[in-house]
């Protein structure tokens, strides 16, 4: 099973659209949001653009209204986690989480949960830094930025739940 993984799309219309398009042509069956969707509006455009590939998101800390999010999540048929947590996916067990406080912080919590969890990875957002490591044997990943803001590069990943890889991919052209 081939799943997008983005994070971070902070309402970047232009941007996740893009992410979006190259999500479709990599043929993904469903996309996991890290979190920082921000905006209802954002949930409807995945909802368009994706034309019936599952989202699963996970709460950031700049996602406001969470109540609307999770109605529309709920009307897509969709998953919208408020903490992180667990889900399972063909088998695999995959823990997401946004981040938390800074970037050392959340490398801090990421790895310790690596050491600690019964699962086969850890997926996070929130430093807008693109990671790709293996820790305690498990694939520990953040996709990176879809707004672009930070780095001046839009990023997102790919992952084969059966071949238990994954990989980085970048938008550079118009940031």
């Amino acid at each position: 099973m081939i799943i997008g993984v983005i994070s971070d799309s902070h309402d970047n219309i232009y941007a996740l659209k893009k992410v979006l398009l190259r999500l479709i042509s990599h043929g993904v069956e469903s996309v996991i949001h890290l979190g920082d969707i921000i905006s209802p509006f954002t949930v409807k455009l995945l909802r368009d653009e994706l034309r019936g590939i599952p989202v699963i998101a996970v709460k950031g800390n700049n996602d406001g209204d969470v109540y609307q999010l999770t109605s529309m999540f709920n009307r897509f048929g969709w998953t919208f986690k408020s903490e992180p947590g667990v889900i399972e996916i063909n088998g695999r067990k995959i823990f997401i989480v946004h981040g938390y406080g800074g970037i050392d912080e959340t490398t801090m919590l990421v790895n310790s949960l690596a050491k600690s969890l019964n699962v086969d990875l850890i997926l996070y957002g929130h430093t807008h830094k693109p990671v790709m490591e293996k820790v305690n044997g498990k694939l520990v990943l953040n996709p990176g930025e879809v707004c672009g803001y930070l780095t001046g590069k839009i990023s997102y990943a790919i992952m084969d739940l059966e071949a238990n890889k994954a990989e980085m991919h970048y938008i550079n052209e118009g940031m």
